[in-house]
């Protein structure tokens, strides 16, 4: 899946470097990434709800709906947390 993950990241940035250097724009590669890796745990998530929602919608009504809600919370606090840099693991 980080494979996956950073093959794509790859891709986009290949793409939005590209469009930018089309436009006569400057691009910043590293704020780039970093957005990047802040929002698409949520957006796989989001994907993730709508496949099951087609695949197996009773898994709506047998889970509650807080679990979808507190994991969705937690995906953006850590998005946030990732793109401001608020709260740093030292190693």
């Amino acid at each position: 899946m980080k494979k996956l993950f950073q093959r794509f990241l790859e891709i986009n940035v290949k793409s939005a470097r590209e469009k930018a250097e089309e436009k006569g724009l400057d691009f910043n590669e590293d704020k780039f990434i970093k957005n990047h890796q802040a929002v698409m745990p949520i957006l796989l998530f989001y994907g993730l709800l709508v496949l099951l929602g087609f695949i197996l919608p009773s898994v709506y009504t047998i889970v509650p709906s807080w679990i979808f809600i507190a994991v969705l919370l937690g995906l953006i606090i850590r998005g946030i947390n990732h793109y401001f840099g608020w709260i740093r693991f030292e190693k």
